[in-house]
């Protein structure tokens, strides 16, 4: 035969709702049977999609429920009966030091004593009230704990709505700009497919780390949602334990409440930058290398700065010209670096009304080859000319009037045999070299007119 205690406890479960694990109150009955408080049926259809029994988890077709009268009056009265005690108190702990039952509880220590510890020095200053009056106070305190939680579940659940719809919206501006991409990619030339790869990387890169990023944030979020709803359920059960044993460790029961309200997650911070695809100036710009003057191969006249980046011609006209390398009428000069292969640029401010040259000489065993844009005097005017030269026979390719305040880009494309020169300040070509075949390696060639005191610089 079951005892006192187990009987009562037994019917307390019978009058005891499964979805707040409190006693009823309004209870209603659905088509399965099962019953649950009013309030909290409507709250668990009103959050699911599906009209599902939140014990049995049958499917009820429609909102249909009765109330059961008769079950709300029995939890009626065991509500009244709770607080004067069912069960025999003696069971919940005497004090070690008195042996007596523990019938107070010490609000400044939050701890059960007996009559004789309260007569003690130690808590004869302390607040002390009845463990059933200590217990209702505590039971206020953890439903309101329950009910920031169920409100705190309440905004977690929205920020993970929203952020699912974020991480979704993503997925979809990140295909979008992988499009643009593609599109703007094709628009351009050979020269621009080189980095093509390198801006889908970056995007696939960056939208991949974004999108970990937003997915690792819905994670936390419901992790944090379960977390809450653990704990909410947790905290429901406690409310329901019997005075003493509810005020064994009530302190740590609150505290892992605040704990679980303190818990927040940081934003994540989901904005991708669209990109821009420059043009063929701005992809060849990136091939922008340092080059310097070598002061071993300048002529006689000329004269370099220390940072080897101008030459100035400061010599007379009477002096005897270097001929070895041909483009006699020019004082010249060669750049340190030398190139085998691959794809290189810089740019070199020009003086004006004067005779200069600039671009590239390939040497080899025999002979050298020049490719030049070369400004000279014709008529009274000056030109710009794109010659080749072969040992001393040239071949102008091109002629327009001269340029004042020039900056020209000069571009190499080893492989592709390509030389081009650039009015960088209005970004337009001037003149390219195709299609020419490099068997050594090339250098960078600068000219100056025996004109005193004219310049040209290299630009940082």
């Amino acid at each position: 035969m079951a005892s006192c205690p187990e009987s009562v406890e037994d019917l307390q479960k019978e009058v005891t709702c499964p979805i707040c694990m409190d006693f009823f109150t309004k209870p209603v009955s659905i088509q399965c049977g099962h019953s649950f408080c009013h309030s909290c049926l409507l709250r668990s259809w009103q959050q699911a999609s599906t009209l599902l029994c939140p014990e049995c988890r049958s499917v009820s077709q429609q909102r249909e429920y009765k109330a059961n009268v008769r079950l709300g009056k029995l939890a009626d009265i065991l509500k009244k009966l709770r607080p004067s005690g069912l069960c025999n108190p003696e069971g919940h702990g005497k004090c070690e030091v008195h042996q007596k039952v523990k019938k107070l509880f010490c609000e400044d220590d939050q701890s059960l004593i007996c009559v004789s510890c309260s007569q003690s020095q130690e808590h004869e200053t302390h607040s002390l009230c009845c463990t059933d009056e200590a217990a209702e106070n505590c039971r206020g305190k953890l439903q309101e704990t329950v009910t920031s939680l169920w409100k705190k579940s309440e905004v977690v659940a929205r920020q993970l709505k929203i952020e699912t719809t974020k991480f979704s919206l993503l997925g979809m501006e990140i295909d979008i700009q992988k499009k643009n991409i593609l599109s703007e990619f094709h628009k351009l030339i050979e020269l621009l497919h080189e980095g093509k790869d390198a801006y889908l990387s970056n995007l696939q890169t960056e939208g991949r780390s974004t999108l970990e990023r937003q997915n690792r944030r819905i994670s936390e979020l419901t992790e944090q949602s379960q977390e809450l709803r653990e704990k909410i359920t947790e905290l429901e059960k406690e409310c329901k334990k019997p005075d003493l044993d509810l005020l064994q460790d009530v302190k740590g029961v609150l505290k892992k409440g605040e704990l679980v309200l303190q818990k927040d997650t940081e934003p994540v911070n989901t904005y991708i930058p669209i990109r821009r695809i420059p043009g063929l100036m701005e992809q060849i710009f990136r091939l922008k290398v340092d080059i310097t003057l070598d002061c071993t191969t300048a002529d006689h006249g000329l004269i370099i700065t220390e940072d080897l980046k101008s030459v100035i011609y400061g010599g007379d006209q009477e002096e005897m010209p270097n001929n070895s390398r041909g483009l006699i009428e020019f004082a010249q000069v060669l750049g340190t670096q030398s190139f085998t292969s691959g794809k290189y640029y810089w740019e070199v401010e020009v003086p004006n009304n004067t005779a200069w040259c600039v671009g590239f000489c390939s040497k080899s065993k025999d002979f050298q080859d020049f490719f030049v844009l070369s400004n000279r005097q014709v008529n009274n005017s000056y030109y710009l000319f794109a010659q080749v030269q072969h040992n001393l026979y040239s071949d102008t390719k091109y002629r327009q009037a001269s340029v004042l305040d020039l900056k020209v880009g000069i571009f190499l494309d080893y492989e592709q045999g390509e030389i081009s020169f650039y009015h960088v300040k209005k970004r337009y070509l001037i003149y390219a070299f195709h299609a020419t075949s490099f068997s050594e390696r090339v250098l960078p060639f600068f000219c100056l007119s025996k004109t005193k005191d004219c310049s040209l610089t290299i630009c940082t």
